[in-house]
């Protein structure tokens, strides 16, 4: 062990060694947090804002919405940052600190994904489940949904696929834009199929597909982007087109690049013209010597 790998460990603890299908869905979630941030805000305005949220910390430690906004900050910028772990375990040690559901829910809902990004899912199902119970009583659909997104990644994570489909199936109900459900459907992708269970992808399609036959809308919108992804494909692989066509047709295809490719080699042109020279030199010899006989 290398002395910056050692110095990491007792800073940091000791390095986890995850699976590639829980990667993935850790990946998904940090993804979201992306996604989520303001567009057109730059880091530096972050980290003003994280400036602000420490100082306003500083003055009142107390303060349960002051010590939310500073996890917040933190895990805006890397929601795998160990201080908003901490910070959020300190703000939940005692319960409910916010008498608003909607905002107690959302520090679950933020804790839920630090302690996933951490690997510890027992207790990030524990966190879910409680901003689960917050969002019933205050929340929208929005929230919720995301909510039952975390419930099925943790639930992927822990080897329960039937519980994940569930997850999937209420999720799907909460869907208000078209957008959403294509979305989800990604996300829930990379939960059921990455878990290395050949079941598990087909309870997803079977999901997928009820989903789509009663919904006419999502259905057409889905058919689309895969006729868009099959064009993607077929551009970039030329080569995995049936093999159909004559020779004619494929000549007529590829000679005008091909010419055009030659006729920019100079070696190629020197060749054409001192082999057109030989033709007409021999062509020449050929006429005299037939002249002369």
């Amino acid at each position: 062990m290398t002395t910056t790998e050692w110095l990491s460990e007792k800073i940091w603890g000791p390095k986890l060694i995850v699976s590639e299908e829980i990667l993935v869905l850790q990946k998904d979630w940090i993804a979201e947090n992306s996604d989520a941030r303001e567009e057109g805000v730059l880091r530096d305005e972050y980290l003003r804002r994280m400036k602000i949220a420490e100082d306003a910390h500083k003055e009142d430690e107390f303060n349960p919405a002051k010590l939310f906004e500073l996890a917040e900050s933190y895990a805006v910028m890397d929601p795998r940052d160990s201080r908003a772990l901490k910070l959020l375990q300190r703000l939940t040690a005692s319960g409910d600190m916010f008498y608003d559901k909607l905002r107690q829910g959302d520090c679950y809902q933020m804790l839920s994904r630090s302690l996933f990004l951490a690997c510890r899912f027992e207790e990030c199902l524990e966190a879910l489940m409680k901003a689960h119970a917050c969002y019933k009583e205050n929340g929208n659909r929005k929230v919720r949904r995301s909510n039952n997104v975390g419930l099925l990644r943790v639930h992927a994570a822990m080897g329960d696929s039937r519980k994940a489909a569930e997850r999937l199936e209420v999720a799907l109900t909460q869907c208000e834009v078209k957008d959403d459900s294509m979305l989800l459907y990604m996300h829930a992708k990379s939960a059921l199929e990455k878990t290395g269970v050949a079941r598990d992808a087909e309870i997803l399609d079977d999901i997928w597909y009820v989903f789509l036959d009663t919904h006419e809308e999502e259905k057409q919108q889905w058919e689309n982007y895969k006729n868009m992804g099959d064009n993607v494909i077929r551009q970039c692989n030329p080569d995995d087109e049936q093999d159909d066509k004559t020779l004619a047709e494929k000549l007529s295809i590829f000679w005008p690049m091909l010419r055009r490719e030659l006729m920019d080699n100079p070696i190629f042109v020197f060749c054409i013209y001192s082999g057109s020279a030989c033709l007409a030199l021999y062509i020449f010899l050929q006429v005299m010597t037939v002249l002369k006989g």
